[in-house]
Parts: C-alpha cells; structure tokens; sequence
C-alpha cells in the first residue's frame, strides 16, 4: 500500500467518520477493496521517485528502520484485509453480513492506521525541529539584510497603489451594488484587473530598486523575494475577489462585513507567512545555514500554522453552524438546506482532519504526497467556486425572471409570463446537472471516482450525448411553442392589426390548444428516442391503449365528435350569448369537448357537447328587441303606434343610434288581453346590444305615456274585510289627504295616511291608487 493509497483512505475514513455515510465507498465490501482498486496507479507513481531520495532514506538508520516497519506494518494490513476470520462460515462470508464485517474491520483497522500514523507523524516533526540547533542567524541576517531595501520598497509602493485604487473601487463597488450578477461580475473583472495592475507594479519597481542598489541584475535572494511576492499576492488576489473586506458592493459571497474582514485577515496572514517561509526564507536558510536548519524552521512554520489552523476552526465551529443552519431553521427544508444543516454539525471535524492530513503528508512525503492533495484541494477549490458562481447566477435569474421589452409586453402581454415559466425549471435542472458535475470533478481529484474515464467510454459518450439532445429537443419544442403561441396571441390582440372576429378568436384557441397537445407527444417521443428508449413499441402499445381507451369512454369520443360538428358549423363562439343545455350565458371558453358559460349572476358553467341537444345563439350576426306596449282598452291604438314611433326616433337619435340597424318595424296589435291591448314592435340591433337598447327603448315609451295620458294597465285587486255574524261588516277608518288624524279614534289606530301617493302612482285628477274610501270595493280596469 502506497503512501498516496493512505492518505485517500484518511480522508475517506475522516469523511465517514463525520458525515456517517459515503456513497462512493459505501458501495463496496471494504476499504481495503477502494485502496487496491487505485494501488496500480499509485505504484506507477511511486516507481517514478527520486533515487537519490531513496538514497538518503536507505543513508539514515533512522529513516531506514521506520521504512522497514510501514511496511512491515502495510504488509500485516493486506494479509490481514485479504484473510477471513476461521470461525465465520463460508456463507456468511459470501452474504450481506459478510460484507458489512469486512467493511467494519477494514474502518477499524484504518482508523488504528490513521492514529498510528499521527504519532509517527508527531514523532517525525520532533525528529525534524532538532535542525534548529545549526541555524546560522548572522550568516541568515546578513544574507536578509540587502533584501530589506527591496522589501520596503515593495510594500511601500504596494500600500500607495491601495491608496490610490481607494477612490476607483469605491466608486466600481456603488455601481455593483446597483447592479445585477452579470454586471457585478463585470465590475468585479475591472477590479481585480486593478488590483494585478498594482501587485505588478509594485513587482517592477522591486525589480527596479534591486538593480539600482546592487548596480546590476537583482541577486539571488533578492529574486526569491520578488517572486514569492508576485505568488502569494496573487493567490491573496484571488482570495480578495471571493471575500472583499473593503468594498462589500462586490462581495459575491454571504458574509457580513466583520466575517469578510476576519477571515480575510487571518487566511491571508497564513498564506503570507507559509509563503515567504517556504519560498524565500527557508531557501536562505539552507544557502547559509543547512538543510536540516532549512527543513526545521519549515516544520516550525507548518506546525504553528497548523496550530493557528485548529484554534481558527474551534473558535468559529458554532458561528459557522448557525450559519449553514440558518435557512433550514427558517424553515426551508429543501435537499440544499438540509445538507448544510448537516454539514454544519460536521464542518469543523472534515476542516480539522483535512489540516491535519495536509500538514501530515507535507512532513512524511513532500514531494508526492503534498503533490497529490494540493493538487486534489485545488481542483476541489476551482470546481466549487465556478459552480457555486454558475448556481449563484441561475438562482438570481431564476428568483428575478427575465424581463421582456415593454414595445414586445404590449404586443404581447403573456410573452414575459411563458417564458418565466419556463426558464425556471430550465434553469433548475441546469443548476442540478452543475452540482452533479462539481461533486464528480471533486471526487475525481481525490481519485474516487473515475468520471473523465467513464466519459470516454462507449457508455458514457451515449448518456452524455443523449442527455445533450433531449435538453436540445426539450429547447427546441418551447422555442417553437413560445411562437406559436406568441403568434396567436398578436393575432387575438385588439390593440395591434386586424381586430379579429369571434370566430377567429375561437379557431385561433383551438389551433393553440390543438397544436400544444400535439407538440408535447411529439417531443415527448424525440426525447424518449434521445435517451435510447425504443418508440416503436410505445407507438404500437399507444396505439392498442387508445384503441381500448375509446371503446370504453364512449362518451369521451362522442363529446369530441359533436363539438367538431359545432364548430364546423360555427354555432357558437367564444362572446356570444347562447343557451346551452338549459343554461343561458356568455360563451368564455371553447374547446373540442366541452362549452364554458358564465351565466348573468357570474355563475360559471361547464357543459360537455355530449349533453347538448341544441344551440340557441342570441348574438349571431344581429339581434332582435321585441317590444311589447300593454295598454287600457280606451286607448286608441293608432296613437299607441305613434307613441312608440316617437319613441324610437328618439332613440335612434341618442347615443344608442350607431347600434341599431334598421327601421322600426311595427307589427300591431299581438293580443287582446285580460286587461290589455298589446302592441307589438320590433328594433334590429348589433349583437348583444337589444337589451340595452330595450332598456331605453321602455324608458322613453314610459315617459311618453305618462306625458300623453296613455294608461299602461296593472292588475288592481279588491280588498274585503270580512264580515260578522249578523252579516255586517266591521266599518274602515279612512283619511283624505289633507284630513285630521286626530278624528280617528285611539281605539282603533291606523298608521301614517298623510301622503297615500307616497306609496303609489295617482290616477289622471291626481286621486292616490289604491283610491280612497269612495273608491272601496271597485274593480278598476
């Protein structure tokens, strides 16, 4: 087992240990079983070592007996991983249960792995610092000493050029904070731009002031110090982009100000001092000192580092909790909530093993084993950080939608709507295809997973390519849908072109209704057929189902069949005013099985043509108001005529007059009633408009029967009040107008006879209706 297999397996187990599930390895019988899996890979790795490596390994005593019992100790682990306990059936091995012993001794033995490594770790770094003792510290100083100059000459020109930036960034930050992710990555783009202007500047002038003062190119300390200044101010460049402590308009991540600030603080002081160290210190070290004093303050370095590391994590381990946890205790408990409420639980245990890992393979293995996990870290760090900018940004838009132009909203008021509800769901699907490619590429990097190889093969490329062509059909069919559907909707738009008539409107209602149904089966299919799913049987068993389906839903296919038949006919459109299976409304909705009525109370009604019989349409090119004049037969009817004559002229003079069609057509008298003559007339109107022109029409023909004396009968009713015994009647206590209601006698009371026409009309001599006592007892005609 190689050094490489080890750590994967440390961070397996620490990852298990706090999360207590891991899929990628959950799917095997042990660990051991993952650790061989990868050994090949990780051996080609080890034969390509450096000999001279070996070589001071095998020179040392020390070292050479600690490489004889690791493996001593990886050779006890595979017998022991690859033998089966004696009193464990053969069955039992082969079964579930099996499986789970393996894979509980194999977490055990590794966890025993993992500790007796820290404490061979623990021993080896006391082991290294014993090179403290030949540190040379006036050779080291004087060595240092030209390079100050340089230095303070960087930092100084470093600190004017943040000076000067202030005002620019303060100004690109205001503009951000108004601004959408798009535009605020723009903006974040020209400050980092900035920002490298400077760091290269203050470069150049280090090089500058270094050739001045040694006369001459820079030295070789005084390069090492310029180099690992461009490196590290670079990496804290790229750290400065995600945190922004200064300028919170172009933080793109969720801190506030003080986290921004403290964790900038101390992440950039430990890359400062873990750089400088590593990349111009300890070289000194070693040119003017040794290597073992080299190798010393570097251990120094990484272990208070480390140190500095653990306390940072424990100090913060339940503000990061909360943190995480904080929309799932809102309430939020979606798939994303719930995994950061579980990962704040174990944050800081992953955070603490993984320094602890990384400072471990630095000291046991510096070359390879570091290699290996800053290498993986970095690809973790690159495929979070783009994934979490790409989720960022599709979660913005699909929170604020996509606004269309106002010129194309009034043309067509739906478009924005469709598209919104659409895009989303788009999107979503985006954002989980992003998650599942970040976490492959992160579980590639720590080579547990091989998703590039499985890509490559036949079986990859054919997923991958139709999962590509059925979001490309999917794309395609709601592009051809948003314009079927935007074209129907101009045409149905009164307010541009051609005002459509009903009957386009509800031929233009079908066709979209029609032509959706249509295009969903057929995308459906295409995509089913990108994913490598067969069609053919599906047309053929869709074909057998729908035969079936029709045979039993009789009624299904005869509501289908007569509104075709209706609408061929064009009985009906979608504002006419019909009666339908008894219901009488305006037409709101047509479809090919089924009529939409609202009825004049708003209530609202769904009639299957299956149940319709006939169609009575009111408002079908014109309309009708029949107007029937009930008068007394004293009247004569000649001046009934011109009455309603006169009326309608009237009428057709008003503002009512561009609704009616034609001349009034008199009929004459219809009937001889009970009480009354009626005469009949008829009014040719637009659709829909008699009955508000019947309204008017009454009210005119009223008013010119009162002015001209002409009675409009009513039914009168005679009034008896009984009688007694002896055959007489009680007597009734009656009051003119005008009359004093103090005659009327306290015994028996009458209510308030002041104004009798209040609650009536008054006959042609002004007399109240119901008459007066004189009038008692007769029918009035």
């Amino acid at each position: 087992m190689t050094f490489l297999t080890k750590i994967r397996l440390w961070l397996v187990f620490s990852i298990l240990s706090a999360m207590a599930a891991f899929p990628a390895v959950a799917q095997t019988p042990g660990l051991p079983s993952l650790a061989a899996t990868t050994a090949p890979a990780e051996a080609s790795d080890a034969d390509n070592a450096s000999v001279q490596d070996l070589i001071k390994i095998l020179e040392n005593d020390e070292a050479r007996a600690h490489l004889i019992e690791s493996l001593k100790n990886s050779a006890g682990d595979q017998a022991g991983e690859n033998a089966a306990p004696a009193n464990m059936p053969a069955e039992i091995i082969q079964g579930l249960p099996g499986e789970v012993a393996a894979y509980s001794r194999g977490v055990v033995a590794l966890a025993l792995s993992v500790g007796k490594n820290l404490w061979d770790t623990a021993g080896h770094s006391l082991d290294l610092m014993a090179g403290v003792g030949s540190l040379d510290l006036p050779r080291i100083s004087s060595a240092i000493l030209p390079v100050a100059v340089v230095m303070i000459v960087v930092f100084a020109v470093l600190a004017l050029t943040r000076f000067l930036k202030a005002p620019l960034l303060g100004r690109l930050a205001r503009r951000a904070s108004r601004s959408g992710p798009f535009q605020k990555l723009m903006v974040l783009a020209i400050a980092a731009l900035v920002d490298a202007v400077a760091i290269l500047a203050a470069w150049a002038v280090g090089h500058v002031a270094a050739t001045i003062f040694n006369g001459g190119a820079p030295s070789l300390n005084q390069a090492l110090f310029l180099n690992a200044f461009l490196l590290i101010e670079g990496i804290k460049l790229v750290l400065n982009l995600f945190v922004q402590p200064n300028t919170p308009g172009l933080r793109l991540t969720p801190f506030s100000d003080r986290q921004a600030k403290y964790w900038y603080f101390w992440i950039s002081r430990l890359i400062s001092v873990i750089g400088y160290t590593f990349l111009f210190l300890a070289p000194i070290v070693e040119s003017n000192s040794s290597y073992a004093a080299a190798r010393a303050v570097r251990v120094i370095v990484a272990l208070l580092s480390l140190v500095t590391s653990l306390i940072l994590i424990l100090q913060n381990r339940v503000w990061v909790r909360d943190r995480l946890a904080r929309a799932y205790d809102q309430g939020d408990h979606s798939v994303s909530a719930q995994f950061n409420w579980l990962l704040g639980r174990v944050w800081w245990l992953i955070a603490i093993v993984y320094a602890v890992t990384v400072f471990s393979a630095w000291l046991t293995s510096p070359t390879r084993g570091l290699e290996f996990i800053v290498a993986a870290s970095l690809k973790t760090i690159a495929a979070m950080t783009i994934g979490g900018l790409v989720t960022t940004l599709l979660s913005w838009l699909i929170a604020h939608g996509i606004p269309v132009p106002v010129s194309a909203k009034e043309r067509l008021p739906l478009l924005e709507r469709r598209i919104n509800a659409f895009i989303p769901t788009l999107l979503t699907v985006i954002r989980v295809l992003v998650v599942i490619v970040v976490l492959s590429v992160i579980l590639e990097a720590w080579r547990l997973l091989n998703f590039s190889g499985w890509v490559a093969t036949t079986t990859g490329q054919r997923f991958i390519g139709g999962l590509f062509g059925a979001g490309l059909v999917i794309l395609i069919g709601f592009v051809v849908y948003l314009v079927i559907s935007s074209w129907v909707e101009y045409r149905l738009n009164p307010n541009f072109g051609k005002v459509p008539t009903a009957r386009e409107r509800t031929l233009l209602a079908l066709f979209r209704n029609g032509f959706t149904i249509t295009l969903v089966v057929i995308i459906a299919m295409l995509v089913l057929s990108q994913v490598g799913i067969d069609i053919g049987p599906l047309l053929a068993g869709a074909g057998v189902v729908g035969l079936a389906v029709g045979f039993g839903s009789q009624k299904l296919v005869q509501d289908i069949i007569t509104g075709a038949f209706i609408q061929l006919e064009n009985a009906m459109n979608e504002g006419d005013v019909v009666s339908v299976g008894g219901v009488s409304g305006v037409v709101e909705r047509l479809t090919i099985r089924s009529v939409a009525l609202r009825s004049l109370d708003g209530t609202y009604y769904l009639i299957p043509f299956s149940s319709v019989d006939q169609v009575a349409n009111m408002t079908k090119g014109f309309s009708q108001f029949v107007a029937d004049l009930g008068v007394a037969y004293r009247e004569n009817v000649e001046d009934v005529k011109i009455v309603m004559r006169d009326a309608f002229n009237e009428l057709q003079t008003g503002e009512h007059g561009p609704e009616i069609l034609g001349d009034f057509e008199m009929f004459g008298v219809e009937k001889l009633g009970d009480s009354a003559v009626v005469v009949r007339g008829r009014i040719k109107t637009l659709p829909g408009k008699q009955w508000g022109i019947g309204r008017a029409f009454n009210e005119i023909v009223k008013r010119l029967c009162d002015e001209r004396d002409i009675e409009i009968p009513f039914p009168h009713m005679t009034i008896w009040f009984g009688e007694n015994k002896d055959g007489s009647a009680p007597p009734v206590r009656l009051s003119r107008p005008g009359a004093d209601l103090r005659a009327v006698t306290q015994a028996e009371p009458v209510g308030d006879q002041s104004d009798p026409s209040r609650h009536g009309s008054v006959d042609r001599e002004g007399l109240p209706i119901p008459p007066d006592e004189d009038g008692v007892g007769d029918e009035r005609g």
